[in-house]
């Protein structure tokens, strides 16, 4: 019997900055679900990933569980991962959770300032994004600065439902998901995924909370390519342990943003923008909207 054939597997494939650490972190304490060692294998969006095979992928997870699942927002933006995944399992379900297209990028941004990969204002970034892709070597911008290519949900949606029947579709708001007043997302979440609803504290988890650097430096040996990163690679070979270093060593190094810092940084960012962002917006809002039938009418400015 082929590893693996037996197992439902579920994709949560994005959008970033959209709550898909939360969504992970939920289903994480489900007994019939196993989630990948490392959050976000990038294996069918990756080349040098998908280059290991798929046996590697499998041992990424615990295949005594019934259902497999993985939370990685690169498979929705690198447009290969549809394909990659329709030749390599059989019948996958997908979870797609949306948020409104300007917040997003605006997240997106201030995690890219927050790792040290961005140095531009917001309004800068967005009118240098088109050219920063188009000189784009090595994918770092492709990565790091595509603030508005990600908000361009339906193109990124049409791969997908040309290679997937809709009805192994669920698609979500992102403030759905983290308002949860009653319950609702959780079940619907639990109906489509075919598992039991077994949390007995309908509470969603406060994942990947936006947060500002204590020190640049330490912020720089973390995240970019530096001497100290390759030497500590070749001392921690495991990239599972490599990664919980990082994120102790992450936590230590940034503090929460107070609720009403936050709101003034949001609201400084966006009024600084002109109207054909706010426009582009309400028009990908409409867009979605028609796709995936979601009530996308509070997402518009006009």
């Amino acid at each position: 019997m082929d590893r693996g054939k037996n197992n439902k597997y579920i994709y949560i494939i994005g959008a970033q900055k959209s709550g898909t650490t939360t969504l992970h972190d939920l289903l994480s304490k489900h007994n019939q679900i196993s989630l990948p060692k490392i959050k976000e294998t990038h294996f069918f969006s990756h080349d040098e990933v998908f280059s290991k095979g798929f046996n590697w992928y499998l041992n990424q997870f615990n295949l005594d569980n019934k259902i497999i699942c993985e939370a990685d927002p690169s498979y929705l933006f690198f447009e290969k991962s549809a394909i990659r995944i329709k030749s390599s399992i059989q019948d996958p379900k997908f979870i797609i959770i949306f948020r409104k297209p300007l917040d997003r990028a605006l997240s997106h941004y201030l995690m890219s300032f927050y790792r040290g990969f961005e140095d531009l204002s917001f309004f800068d970034a967005l009118e240098s994004e088109k050219n920063r892709l188009k000189q784009d070597k090595h994918l770092f911008s492709f990565i790091h600065h595509s603030y508005l290519a990600r908000g361009n949900y339906v193109k990124q949606l049409e791969v997908y439902l040309n290679n997937f029947k809709k009805s192994n579709f669920l698609f979500i708001k992102f403030e759905d998901l983290i308002s949860n007043g009653d319950g609702r997302i959780i079940d619907s979440i639990c109906n489509f995924i075919d598992i039991d609803n077994n949390y007995d504290a309908i509470k969603i988890p406060e994942s990947n909370k936006k947060r500002k650097i204590r020190s640049n430096m330490v912020r720089d040996l973390l995240y970019k390519d530096t001497f100290f990163k390759k030497a500590i690679s070749t001392i921690i070979p495991s990239d599972e342990i490599k990664l919980k270093l990082k994120n102790i060593i992450d936590l230590f190094n940034s503090k929460d943003y107070s609720q009403s810092e936050s709101k003034q940084q949001i609201e400084e960012n966006l009024s600084r923008l002109p109207q054909k962002y706010f426009i582009w917006n309400d028009e990908q809002a409409q867009l979605l909207s028609s796709v995936t039938g979601l009530d996308l009418s509070n997402w518009k400015y006009n």
